[in-house]
């Protein structure tokens, strides 16, 4: 099957951003790249990333399925001028299908000067790059279908390595400039609303427990104010009674109901202390 002939294919808005580099050169021969590249940079990329080489090694399978079945060989596009093999690559990308659930997707890819050379003399490399979006464009969009189907706006940048690519996306219905809360709930999707709410509850309880701290330390406070009454009036007692305890009741031990209040709101603010610190950060 050639690249021009793959119609029928789903394909949502993709857009090229043309390199600034438009050489009329023809490229070197396909034994002249062996000897400049000693080693790809997919090989050194899985060198510094082992965790990655399985899957790094999949997508490269699976993009030189691509250029086998729509392509041409290496020895061909070596021949090429950069402009040709620009053009040849992103007809090449074409052929690569989306799920139907990305329908509504748009995508600009760029690729830098440096990355088309590295394509072009790198075959390993162009394989990664078709073998990730063939990766890429089959992953479905889970949230297709519940009312919300602008898709996403999305974004490739590669440049001569593998660690050079920068990936970015966000749904289109971001994009809309409403400000207006109560018309944005209408739009988003269940997920964004479900965050608002739980925001908005935790905003509620944490401002309910600081109004309860606050009562809380104000009632603790009070009793530690009656204890060290009780306290200097114990001791002015015992001073002027020459040492005696003229007052028994004065040695009593606190109230019950009255100790264990105090105790119970120092444990409530040390607890909501803790709380504050690893929440209110998030739902201000």
């Amino acid at each position: 099957m050639s690249i021009t002939g793959a119609a029928g294919i789903n394909k949502p808005t993709t857009i090229y951003e043309p390199s600034v580099k438009n050489s009329t050169t023809k490229g070197e021969s396909n034994d002249r790249f062996k000897d400049i590249v000693e080693e790809s940079v997919v090989d050194q990329f899985k060198r510094r990333r082992p965790d990655s080489a399985r899957h790094v090694d999949q997508q490269v399978r699976a993009g030189k399925a691509v250029r086998e079945k729509h392509g041409l060989s290496h020895a061909d596009t070596a021949n090429m001028t950069m402009e040709e093999y620009q053009a040849y690559f992103y007809a090449l990308l074409d052929t690569i299908p989306y799920d139907s659930t990305r329908v509504n997707d748009t995508t600009v890819i760029s690729i830098s000067d440096s990355g088309w050379e590295q394509m072009r003399k790198d075959p390993d490399y162009e394989a990664w790059i078709l073998g990730y979006f063939v990766e890429d464009r089959s992953v479905r969009n889970p949230f297709f279908g519940w009312g919300n189907n602008a898709g996403s706006m999305i974004s490739e940048r590669f440049g001569a390595s593998i660690e050079e690519h920068i990936g970015q996306g966000f749904s289109k219905a971001a994009l809309d400039g409403n400000s207006d809360e109560d018309n944005d709930d209408d739009k988003e999707d269940w997920w964004i609303k479900r965050h608002k709410r739980m925001k908005k509850l935790m905003k509620e309880q944490v401002e309910k427990a600081v109004k309860r701290d606050i009562a809380q330390k104000s009632a603790a406070q009070k009793e530690y104010a009656r204890q060290q009454y009780i306290s200097s009036q114990k001791q002015h007692s015992f001073l002027t009674s020459g040492g005696k305890d003229t007052d028994p009741g004065m040695t009593a031990a606190p109230e019950a109901g009255a100790a264990a209040a105090a105790m119970a709101a120092a444990a409530y603010i040390n607890t909501i202390d803790l709380f504050g610190g690893g929440m209110g950060g998030d739902v201000r």
